[in-house]
């Protein structure tokens, strides 16, 4: 099984560095993020080409295909216990095993501190104290989705030696004054291509994650290019 990219959003610090540096630093920062959803959903649909091609063999039998009644096996046995003989070993992993814990890891995202402001025993504050050392947990969970709007804003200059009016070039992505970005395409197109969804549906998972309902046109669009 093809294992998943490590999708990672920039973090805070990035965004602001790019922020400062102009706006050909944040774009380029954008382009990473769009590139890195574009190769998710392409392996996403790839495992769904897998898994699907793999429950269609699951499922044929010997009355929906040619394959003769012996390679049924015992599909049509309703099983109330299992036919493997009971043994001495637990239940669950066995000693040895490769399991798949969640384990820490040395660089996460972020951090935060939570003070110890009063002392327990005697109730004395705290607040202030240097600390002597940390315990440490931590949280594996998925960013917040949500639209984010860049304004684009091209400058309108006049010159001091003729007077001609001059104005900076958008970037060749941004062609409408209210438009939706590359990623946005992505996700409707995924879902609508992918995974068969129907448009009202589409703008309605777009809706549940993004905090944003996209139209029905956009998403027909973005599934037809």
């Amino acid at each position: 099984m093809m294992r998943l990219m490590n999708f990672r959003m920039p973090p805070d610090a990035a965004i602001h560095t790019a922020f400062e540096k102009g706006e050909a630093a944040v774009m380029e920062l954008f382009h990473h993020v769009a590139d890195q959803m574009a190769e998710l959903a392409r392996q996403l649909a790839k495992q769904g080409d897998v898994l699907q091609d793999l429950q269609a063999r699951l499922a044929k039998h010997s009355n929906n295909s040619s394959k003769p009644p012996s390679s049924d096996g015992y599909r049509q046995v309703k099983r109330t216990t299992s036919f493997r003989p009971s043994g001495d070993k637990p239940n669950g992993g066995q000693p040895g095993h490769a399991g798949h814990t969640l384990r820490a890891v040395d660089a996460p995202e972020r951090t935060e501190t939570h003070e110890a402001d009063t002392c327990a025993h005697c109730q004395a504050s705290v607040t202030g104290t240097e600390a002597v050392g940390y315990e440490e947990r931590q949280v594996f969970d998925i960013p917040a989705i949500r639209i984010d709007v860049t304004a684009h804003r091209a400058e309108i200059k006049v010159c001091p030696l003729c007077g001609q009016t001059n104005q900076g070039r958008f970037p060749a992505s941004v062609r409408h004054a209210v438009q939706y970005g590359p990623i946005v395409h992505t996700w409707a197109s995924y879902f609508t291509n992918q995974h068969h969804m129907p448009v009202e549906r589409t703008t309605e998972i777009c809706e549940d994650l993004m905090q944003h309902r996209v139209s029905e046109g956009t998403v027909l669009k973005a599934s037809e290019q």
